[in-house]
């Protein structure tokens, strides 16, 4: 009696750390799929955001804004305007992702930390004239951008 006692109990036993071995696995698995994700999604934001902002210079981003605000919209200045808002728009999802967990952080902390910096100084103008046109009918201010402004917050802490 006592034997099959101690033969339950070490199947009981061996079944519990079968089952924590496999949910470490799993765990473990699920953070490196996050990683992976991060690193994949910033290197699409490598071929559609980055690639693209390095072409244009800080003082060509600030003429657009200029012009915007002023009113004197040609057709080319309005597409590069949207062009600009597009790809803040896609770091912004980006940011998103990283700030509520969807990508894993440090992964994108370690891949872009002082860039990523660079580019909100860089795109600044056309972050500031979103907010003033956005909000020139509220009475409630609207902050544009705001998960990119607190991904590089947290990643200029890095630097």
């Amino acid at each position: 009696m006592n034997m099959e006692l101690y033969i339950s109990l070490a199947a009981m036993i061996i079944s519990l750390i079968s089952v924590i071995v496999s949910v470490a696995i799993y765990l473990l698995g699920i953070q490196r799929d996050k990683k992976q994700d991060t690193l994949d999604s910033f290197n699409l934001l490598q071929e559609q955001v980055f690639d693209k902002l390095n072409l244009i210079t800080y003082s060509e981003i600030t003429n657009i804004c200029k012009k915007v605000d002023n009113g004197s919209i040609d057709d080319e200045t309005n597409s590069k305007y949207y062009e600009l808002l597009g790809y803040l728009a896609r770091l912004e999802h980006f940011s998103l992702g990283v700030n509520t967990g969807i990508y894993d952080a440090k992964t994108a902390e370690r891949a872009g930390t002082a860039f990523l910096v660079s580019l909100r100084k860089k795109l600044l103008p056309v972050i500031e004239l979103q907010e003033k046109r956005g909000n020139l009918n509220s009475d409630k201010r609207i902050e544009y951008y705001k998960e990119f402004r607190m991904l590089t917050e947290r990643v200029a802490k890095y630097e």
